[in-house]
């Protein structure tokens, strides 16, 4: 009894000091702050993808399943809902393809023709973001080629142009195919004295 008797005034005490208020307002406040932030699973691999039924969006995306298949493609069909997602961590990031890209690809008009959608929680995103890119050359190298010729060989007669262009097209699909442009040979330290 004595003990709780002194435990009940210690307490009474103890409160009556402004820190011990200060302290649990501090606690309460950072309670209500953080509750509603919404931190990303680190096992999330969903990207999300708005198309509008472009053609070349479709081929782009099928080269990105391709080339990374860690990633799980989502398609949305409003780019809002895409963006919520990606804020409240539902997704790792987003692409909004634009709705003229086909058009606009075609023209040769590329500049702002994707946006990337990403939260201050990415961590993966950069990597989807390379992915997605390189598909997207892969896709429209060919286009540079058609289009560039005329400043890169300048006027020549029809048949030695599509004669050029079919070896450019060859080299290309070779390159984007093959391993051999950005081929790492790997040895071990001990290894590298031999040689």
């Amino acid at each position: 009894m004595k003990k709780l008797r002194f435990l009940y005034y210690h307490m009474k005490a103890f409160l009556k000091h402004r820190e011990p208020w200060i302290l649990l307002g501090t606690v309460i406040l950072l309670i209500l702050v953080f509750k509603d932030i919404t931190f990303p699973r680190v096992d999330n691999t969903r990207v999300g993808v708005v198309t509008y039924d472009s053609d070349r969006a479709f081929d782009i995306i099928g080269r990105f399943k391709d080339k990374s298949s860690i990633y799980e493609i989502c398609e949305y069909d409003d780019p809002e809902v895409l963006r919520q997602d990606v804020l409240g961590g539902e997704l790792e990031c987003g692409f909004i393809f634009d709705e003229d890209f086909d058009k606009k690809a075609d023209k040769g008009r590329t500049n702002g023709t994707i946006e990337y959608v990403y939260s201050p929680y990415t961590t993966k995103g950069l990597v989807a973001k390379e992915a997605l890119f390189s598909a997207y050359l892969q896709n429209y190298s060919n286009d540079i080629l058609k289009k560039d010729y005329p400043k890169m060989f300048g006027d020549q007669d029809e048949s030695m142009k599509e004669e050029i262009m079919e070896l450019l097209s060859d080299r290309n699909a070779y390159y984007i195919s093959g391993n051999d442009v950005f081929e790492i040979d790997i040895r071990r330290g001990s290894d590298s004295s031999e040689n």
